[in-house]
């Protein structure tokens, strides 16, 4: 019988990736050594190497833990009683909440110094769209709020949209923050979307600015 890892185990890998998930994203990743985190932690660099072999290994796991705590948030939003307006505006508002978090160092270190870090955050962010953001389109088209374009097409522009402004290269380069970024492509979009009920729910809501 396999002897499952103790929880001083998982507790120290969680507190790691807590630890340098904030770091990162504060400070970007590329001047930040491992030697500082241990310290920082009060552990060994033998304990941190024992879970995360290589920095981009742990930069990589941190991305995907974020990934994964906004992934249930969104996902908790779907499952509500509220209606697909109301969960487009939710789902804004919780991914400007956690783009915010993104600084200009963290992005350009993701630009030049991990670009494969990158690509798999905008797969898992894909994947997340089209299965959560497919569910409010036909929900808002059984309320009538939407209008009854494909919902296939519907999707693909908005993850498009998205994955061309919220990205290094463009959010570097441009005078958006993240959050202007986001809140105003989803509003561009929402407009060409919504039906005049939807636009109605619309006008009664707050999106984030």
């Amino acid at each position: 019988m396999t002897e499952r890892p103790s929880i001083t185990l998982y507790d120290d890998k969680n507190k790691i990736l807590s630890y340098s998930q904030e770091r990162f994203l504060k400070e970007g990743f590329y001047k930040l050594s491992v030697d500082e985190i241990a310290r920082e932690l009060g552990m060994s660099k033998s304990t941190l190497y024992k879970y995360f072999p290589t920095k981009l290994d742990l930069v990589n796991e941190s991305v995907k833990h974020l990934a994964q705590k906004i992934h249930g948030e969104i996902s908790e939003i779907i499952s509500s009683d509220n209606n697909a307006v109301e969960k487009f505006v939710k789902v804004i508002t919780r991914l400007v909440a956690n783009i915010t978090r993104f600084t200009d160092k963290f992005m350009r270190d993701l630009q030049y110094h991990a670009p494969g870090v990158w690509e798999e955050i905008d797969e898992v962010r894909r994947k997340i769209m089209f299965t959560n953001i497919s569910k409010i389109i036909i929900q808002g088209q059984k309320e009538e709020l939407i209008i009854k374009y494909p919902p296939e097409i519907i999707i693909t522009i908005i993850v498009g949209a998205l994955r061309s402004v919220v990205n290094p290269q463009f959010l570097t380069s441009t005078k958006f923050s993240y959050n202007e970024a986001v809140a105003q492509t989803f509003e561009i979009l929402l407009n060409g979307i919504l039906a005049p009920k939807g636009k109605k729910v619309l006008k009664q809501l707050k999106l984030p600015k």
